[in-house]
């Protein structure tokens, strides 16, 4: 059990790489890969140099439930310098400990899952349309999927955090620029904004959202109109100490629950129909389960009885894993064995995990009946939204739309792989297929 670290433990084995540099591009260049050669070598702890810092690398959900158990006592959340320069700075995601923790208090009720019911008519509307779109695109030949998913998913979000989008005073289309841009700056290796490169573009498109953001908030407050968006909400909020957000804050968690809710959900989305093209089985019966429900409209009852779906989302994500993060040491401890000093930076995320063969039979194959047979895994060996006090806000929300979006596009449309295209998976910033998933895409035949 882990306990305070005496001073006679070693810390965990490693390399330290090129100096200043440490093995940073190398991690970059291809992570999965970077972990399976340094567990050979070092076993499934390890220690590398990674921007500027000593990292130490765990696996299992006995290394999870410690780093969760860890935050606001041992350990503290940290970003990298680019993500902690881009990112919105007074949102929930960039504050810890006590302020972390009433900030969270003030909004999770909004993003329960039963306060997810009002979400779905828009959501449907929405991904209706665009899906329309998609088909009568298609008649003229195939279709790249993952830009088509940003602007879909990207709707869907800014119509559930800020109303009527219209009132941004640019179309989606060209804030969707803006926010593509924002986010490719983020998972540079070195936040150096040189004139005209990918950080540079970053910070000035992350300013121009930031002042649109903020006149829309602005005369949202001044108006004092109301409606069943976040935004509205947030306007609305008050503190333990019955004081509302600051203009500022508003701003920065908007920009927040944006990208929150749409990349990793746009990512999952073509994942999806990327496994039901490879896994022709899994799609027939997600097909079938659909035409049989009973009740074909969408609620939070008709959703839960989507069982195969549920359970097809579940080993999407499973099999390909994104997100993750670092946690600093406040103190040092130790940890299997292991003394980690204060100071070194943790990693965390579902790769080390997910793979397991402890927690799952054959964990390479991609098997959705995993989910439906009872088996037992202990808490924190499957973490697509993380976990403890930063679990993903936005999950059931998230969830939600992937049910929505998978199951219109089952009823209604079929669709194959164009050959030739790339099929191999990107690492970072997310695992986004690299052809951006190519497909001739068709309605059903009735």
């Amino acid at each position: 059990m882990p306990t305070h670290a005496p001073d006679l433990l070693p810390t965990p084995p490693g390399g330290r790489g090129l100096p200043v540099l440490g093995e940073t591009l190398e991690f970059i260049g291809g992570f999965t890969k970077f972990l399976e050669s340094r567990r050979n070598r070092y076993g499934p702890i390890f220690v590398a140099s990674l921007f500027g810092k000593p990292t130490v690398f765990m696996r299992g959900a006995e290394a999870n439930r410690w780093i969760y158990a860890g935050e606001g006592k041992y350990l503290e959340n940290e970003w990298t310098p680019a993500i902690a320069k881009l990112f919105a700075t007074g949102s929930t995601a960039m504050l810890s400990g006590a302020e972390h923790k009433a900030r969270r208090k003030l909004l999770a009720p909004h993003f329960r899952r039963t306060r997810m019911e009002d979400c779905i008519p828009a959501m449907v509307d929405i991904t209706g349309t665009h899906l329309a779109q998609w088909a009568t695109d298609a008649e003229h030949g195939p279709l790249t999927i993952l830009p088509r998913m940003r602007a879909l998913s990207l709707e869907i979000v800014a119509n559930y955090v800020l109303g009527d989008i219209s009132e941004l005073g640019v179309s989606l289309a060209e804030f969707s620029r803006e926010f593509n841009t924002w986010v490719a700056g983020m998972f540079v290796p070195f936040a150096l904004a040189i004139p005209g490169g990918k950080f540079a573009r970053a910070l000035a498109a992350r300013k121009r959202m930031l002042a649109l953001l903020g006149e829309l908030v602005g005369r949202r407050a001044a108006e004092q109109r109301r409606g069943p968006d976040l935004l509205s909400v947030m306007l609305d909020a008050r503190d333990d100490h019955g004081e509302p957000l600051p203009h500022p804050v508003l701003v920065d968690e908007l920009l927040q629950l944006l990208f929150a809710g749409n990349d990793t959900t746009v990512t999952a989305s073509v994942n999806l129909m990327y496994h039901l093209c490879v896994h022709p089985e899994a799609a027939i019966r997600t097909q079938i389960e659909q035409d049989g429900l009973d009740d074909r409209g969408f609620c939070l009852t008709s959703i839960q009885a989507m069982t195969y779906l549920e359970a097809v989302i579940k080993e999407s994500m499973r099999v390909v894993p994104f997100g993750g993060g670092f946690r600093v040491m406040l103190e040092e401890r130790n940890f299997a064995g292991f003394r980690i000093p204060k100071g070194w930076r943790i990693a965390v995320g579902p790769h080390a995990v997910h793979f397991e063969d402890d927690y799952y039979r054959d964990p390479q194959r991609f098997d959705p009946q995993r989910w439906l047979d009872p088996h037992a895994r202990p808490p924190f060996a499957y973490i697509p939204f993380g976990g403890g006090p930063r679990t993903c806000l936005g999950m059931h929300f998230a969830l939600l739309q992937m049910h929505v979006v998978l199951a219109l596009l089952l009823r209604e449309y079929e669709w194959d792989l164009v050959p030739g295209q790339d099929l191999r998976f990107n690492e970072l910033p997310l695992p986004n297929l690299r052809s951006g998933l190519i497909v001739d895409l068709r309605r059903r035949a009735r």
